[in-house]
């Protein structure tokens, strides 16, 4: 695949079968697929998938896959807010959630703000900053 990416193509699709070799072995079959990276001209962004993907609906899927990477990043930012408890009252567990779901958006609005973008490239307040900021006592 690499092969004929540096011979010109822009969009390279291929079926793959990958193999599990310790036990308990298995095999999959899948698609594999790269697409051109959205800013930088010369490198390509790679997929696998189990969904039958063509060279015409290979770009659809990238974008929709990348639309899913966002999501994914935020669940796992939202556990950077999540204060850890071994409770098992679901009122409790649920209010510790909702919480680091408040203090999440707060980060992001603060990165919205300070960047003056509506989706900056990275964040100019990483999480330990902005979690430092709260717990600071101000009084």
């Amino acid at each position: 695949m690499k092969d004929r990416l540096s011979a010109g193509a822009e969009t390279v699709v291929d079926a793959y079968t990958m193999q599990r070799n310790r036990k308990p072995t298995a095999s999959v079959d899948v698609t594999v697929f790269a697409v051109p990276h959205r800013s930088n001209d010369d490198e390509h962004v790679w997929f696998v998938t189990s969904l039958d993907v063509d060279a015409t609906t290979a770009k659809a899927y990238a974008a929709a896959f990348r639309r899913r990477w966002g999501i994914e990043t935020s669940y796992r930012q939202i556990g950077d807010f999540l204060p850890r408890t071994s409770s098992p009252t679901f009122s409790v567990r649920l209010f510790y959630f909702l919480f680091a779901v408040s203090l999440y958006n707060l980060w992001i609005l603060a990165n919205i703000l300070v960047s003056g973008k509506h989706q900056p490239e990275k964040p100019p307040i990483s999480t330990p900053i902005f979690q430092r900021l709260i717990l600071t006592d101000h009084g």
